[in-house]
This record gives structure tokens, C-alpha cells and sequence, in this order.
């Protein structure tokens, strides 16, 4: 037993090591089989071989990462939580659905001590910024907190993972929180001592497991930053730079090829009616439907608001909301009644749409086909460096 915990100390420090980098890595059946049991929990039909590929699709991520963006292993947003803060919490999932392991019967201890006046003493001021000064860290670091868990762990350690809401809370003196986060982390450690000898009497690494979390985790970061994969908030700097170097003959070529998408509504004819009370407006749709539009102009009595467009819309005038709406309507549709910028109650119809193609040498064109053609580039580049990745480490998917 003493060596099994010696092998668990050594582990956390590996774990919790975010520069550590990854060797290549083979999975045996074992491992396999159970991420198979994994990913079932989202994808009942998920099969082995999918399984396998994800699974070293990941480890190449990973290098990836490790190559052109290390920032990222640690933490993928300065507001977040850190990635090694996501794996324990991806392994600890891992431990209850596949091992059936409790955290119910892990007590956090007596904690009384760490109450909201002990909080306010040994945190500095929060940084308007919330990123630490070497000042702040260093007074962090002097505060040991002994007895908590298996590892020695200072109150940086501790905080520095946590999201920059959560820490600022804390600086707040909210010592339940505190607590929370504490009793997580002993959860961690001590699901991670059960678990370790479970896992290795089948043959499967934790360290395995370690990255495998790590890998799906990132995956959709790494993926977007690579071009491949669009998520909010994640600018790839592969796409900007594929983008400053496609020609206008590559602009040109994709147009003639995707000219359908640049099709537009080019002019519409509209009739519109307003009013300052909506029981009016509702009255006037009523007649529409039992007459035609300008019939029911000419019973009410009423204005039509495009007739000084006589009627006819083009592109120049959409900066006016009346005929921004007269766009958004299908050939013939009836508008509801809708309230208008100035508070007025506004009827419209449109009809006789007209469309035309942008030109190859519009803006709008250059925009879209630059665009789709860096991430054309840029999943050619990924599958080129994917494939690569798997001869250089004799990987048979």
C-alpha cells in the first residue's frame, strides 16, 4: 500500500505539471474499450474503430498544441477555469459511471478555520485586471495549506486554477466557496487513489487517461485554432494568414464555381400602410384579406409609405426600415402587423421580386470566397499534417 501511494504522489505531480510534454502514446484494448463505454454516454452507436481514431486524433491535437499554442494546455481562457481543473473534474466522471465510485463517503474535514476573516487576511488585494502581480503571487505562496491534501499545496496552487469569477468571490471573503473548492479537490485525490489500482489491475493508465481528458476537452479549441472548426470567441490565426494569400484568380475561379451563392434579391414592389393605433392597423389587414392591398388603400383612405419610391425598392434604399421589412417578406406575403422605429402600426406586402448576382469583383464575393477558401486550405493543411502525424508514429487506425 505504501507503494501505491507513493505511485499516486508521483502521479498528481505529473497531473498537475500543465508543461509536462506528451510522448507518443499507443492504447491497448483495454483503454480503448472503456473510452468506447465513454463516449457511449453521448453516442450509443459509436464503434471501436471510431473510437480509436478519436482517441489518437486527440494525441495529435495535442502535439499540435504543444507546437504552436503551449498557452492553451494550461488554460484556454484567462477567465476560466484551468485545463487540468476540467481533467480531474472528466475523471472523476470517469470514476463514477465506469468504476462506481462515490464521492459521497470522501469528508472534507474540519475547515472551520477557513472562514471569511482568514480569507480576507491571506488574499491581497484582486487585481482590477484579475491577473496577479509577482507581489500578490508571492504572498500566496507563503500560505501553505498543510493537512488539506496528499500533496503539499500552497494557496497560489490552489487558487490559481480556479475561474477568475470564483477568485474573485473568494477575495470577497466567501469561505463556503472556499471550502467547496477544497473538498473537490480531496474528492479528486482521494477517487484518484481508488481508482489508480482498479484501472491498472485492467491494464489501463492513468497517465493514458490524463490526456485522453485533456484531448477532448481542447479539441474544439485546438480545432478552431487550426481553421477547421468554428467556435465563438476563438480566432484562428491559420485562416487570417491563409486568407492574406489567396489570389484574385482563386477568388475569381470560386465564384464562377459557386455563383449560386451569391445570388440576391435585388428589387421588390411593396405597398404599406401606417397607423398611431393598432386596432386601425388590424381593421386594414382584415380588408386586405377580403379585397386586395391598394383596395384597401383606397377604402381607408390611406397613404401608401412607399409611394415615394413609387413603389419599386432597390438595394439603396434598405437603409430605411420600411423597405428593409418589404425585403424580409416572401412574394405575396401579408406582413402581421408590426410596430414600427417611430411607434407607428405598419401593414406591408411585397411582390414581382427581381434577383441578381454579385460581381466577381464586389466585396461581398471577396469576403465569402476568401473565407471558404482559407478553410478549404486550412482542413487540406490538417489532413496533410494528421496523415503525416500517423506515418511518423506507425499509427494503423
Amino acid at each position: 500500500m505504501k507503494a501505491l501511494s507513493s505511485y499516486i504522489l508521483l502521479l498528481l505531480g505529473l497531473l498537475y505539471s500543465s508543461l509536462t510534454m506528451a510522448s507518443f502514446n499507443q492504447y491497448n484494448a483495454a483503454e480503448v474499450r472503456l473510452m468506447q463505454q465513454v463516449y457511449q454516454q453521448h453516442n450509443a452507436n459509436i464503434s471501436r474503430k471510431d473510437v480509436r481514431r478519436h482517441m489518437f486524433e486527440n494525441q495529435f491535437l495535442l502535439y499540435q498544441a504543444e507546437q504552436h499554442m503551449p498557452e492553451l494546455l494550461e488554460r484556454q481562457s484567462a477567465v476560466g477555469f484551468s485545463t487540468q481543473y476540467h481533467v480531474e473534474r472528466y475523471l472523476m466522471n470517469i470514476f463514477d459511471t465506469q468504476l462506481n465510485l462515490s464521492t459521497s463517503y470522501v469528508k472534507g474535514g474540519n475547515l472551520t478555520q477557513y472562514n471569511a476573516q482568514w480569507l480576507l487576511k491571506v488574499l491581497p488585494s484582486y487585481p482590477a485586471d484579475g491577473q496577479y502581480n509577482a507581489e500578490q503571487i508571492n504572498k500566496m505562496q507563503r500560505t501553505e495549506l498543510r493537512g488539506l491534501f496528499t500533496t503539499a499545496v500552497n494557496l497560489y496552487e490552489f487558487i490559481a486554477p480556479l475561474s477568475m469569477q470564483v477568485r474573485f468571490r473568494l477575495h470577497q471573503g466567501e469561505s463556503d466557496l472556499f471550502k467547496t473548492e477544497v473538498i473537490k479537490k480531496q474528492q479528486f485525490e482521494a477517487l484518484l487513489l481508488k481508482a489508480t489500482p482498479l484501472l491498472l489491475k485492467q491494464g489501463i493508465s492513468i497517465a493514458h487517461l490524463e490526456e485522453l481528458a485533456k484531448g477532448d476537452i481542447l479539441r474544439p479549441s485546438i480545432q478552431s485554432w487550426l481553421g477547421i472548426k468554428d467556435m465563438m470567441h476563438v480566432q484562428s490565426p491559420i485562416l487570417d494568414s491563409l486568407e492574406q494569400q489567396i489570389s484574385d484568380k482563386e477568388i475569381k475561379n470560386y465564384y464562377q464555381a459557386n455563383k449560386a451563392r451569391f445570388k440576391y434579391l435585388s428589387e421588390v414592389t411593396a405597398y404599406g400602410a401606417a397607423f398611431t393605433e393598432r386596432e386601425q392597423a388590424v381593421r386594414f389587414r382584415n380588408t386586405v384579406q377580403a379585397s386586395s392591398f391598394t383596395d384597401a388603400l383606397y377604402i381607408s383612405q390611406q397613404t401608401d409609405i412607399y409611394a415615394k419610391y413609387h413603389n419599386k425598392l432597390t438595394r439603396k434604399n434598405k437603409s430605411n426600415w420600411a423597405v428593409q421589412l418589404a425585403y424580409t417578406l416572401k412574394a405575396e406575403e401579408l406582413s402581421a402587423v408590426m410596430r414600427s422605429p417611430e411607434g407607428l402600426w405598419v401593414v406591408i406586402i411585397s411582390n414581382n421580386h427581381q434577383y441578381n448576382y454579385f460581381s466577381a469583383t464586389d466585396e461581398t464575393v471577396r469576403y465569402q470566397a476568401k473565407k471558404a477558401i482559407a478553410i478549404q486550405k486550412a482542413q487540406q493543411r490538417y489532413q496533410q499534417n494528421w496523415l503525416a502525424w500517423q506515418q511518423q508514429n506507425a499509427v494503423k487506425l
